[in-house]
């Protein structure tokens, strides 16, 4: 397995993904900083998991599974080795470069906050301690960890524009509405919305999860929930991995 994650990173080492782990992040924690001083912290979250983050997950897998597809895979079907493995380790990289750029988010996020608060004495809205975000990070890795497999599975079917729009379109337009229901978990991507409000109580339209709040209820800062969500998003990354691995398998082998 560890040669087949290595060829990926080999194979993607120049190419836009790695410029996107480091630019994305930071780009949005210096936009929320420069935009909204009291608003920074939930600026920066809100638009990172609700937008920017799957936005740069959907531009990765473009890159990552493009690769190989420009040449129809031949690259791949005249060596001697395991196709279902050779997706694995694409499904590897990514899940690697997804964890590189919320690292990158979370120290960002962390920095800019001190320097705020050191330098002018900025109060934010909400303003969560470092362990809390750490644990946010944590979960926003688990809870997004499906949207590799997915992102490359689309790639490979419909080309890169179209799963741009498939996976964009249906996560801004349903997770959010998704996340405010007790079913958030019927889809992936109502899971992350409904966690971040439980440990940021920073809700889906970025407003603060509390009382007088447009769309709040109580029931979403329920914490039973962030069990079954972190269960659910696990679940449905294996779905969309052996589903995935399945069907390129069996495309190798036509």
């Amino acid at each position: 397995m560890r040669r087949y994650f290595c060829a990926e990173r080999l194979k993607n080492r120049h190419s836009s993904t790695g410029k996107l782990m480091g630019l994305m992040p930071v780009l949005t924690v210096l936009l929320a900083g420069w935009l909204g001083r009291e608003y920074f912290i939930i600026n920066s979250y809100n638009w990172w998991y609700m937008i920017l983050f799957p936005g740069m997950l959907a531009l990765m897998g473009a890159a990552v599974g493009n690769r190989d597809k420009k040449m129809d895979n031949r690259a791949i079907r005249v060596l001697p080795v395991e196709m279902g493995a050779v997706w694995d380790g694409k499904i590897l990289y990514g899940v690697r470069c997804m964890g590189i750029a919320l690292t990158v988010f979370l120290c960002m996020t962390l920095a800019v906050r001190m320097g705020l608060e050191q330098s002018m004495g900025q109060v934010f809205l909400i303003n969560p301690s470092a362990g809390e975000q750490i644990f946010a990070v944590v979960v926003l890795f688990v809870t997004s960890l499906w949207q590799v497999p997915f992102c490359l599975f689309v790639q490979q079917l419909t080309g890169t524009f179209p799963m741009i729009l498939i996976h964009m379109g249906s996560y801004i337009l349903l997770s959010a509405e998704l996340s405010l229901h007790s079913f958030f978990m019927a889809l992936p991507g109502g899971i992350t919305p409904r966690l971040m409000c439980i440990i940021l109580k920073i809700l889906p339209n970025g407003l603060t999860a509390e009382p007088g709040s447009m769309t709040f209820t109580p029931e979403l800062l329920d914490t039973n929930g962030l069990l079954l969500g972190i269960a659910a998003s696990v679940i449905w990354f294996l779905i969309f991995w052996q589903i995935s691995r399945r069907w390129f398998v069996g495309r190798m082998e036509v």
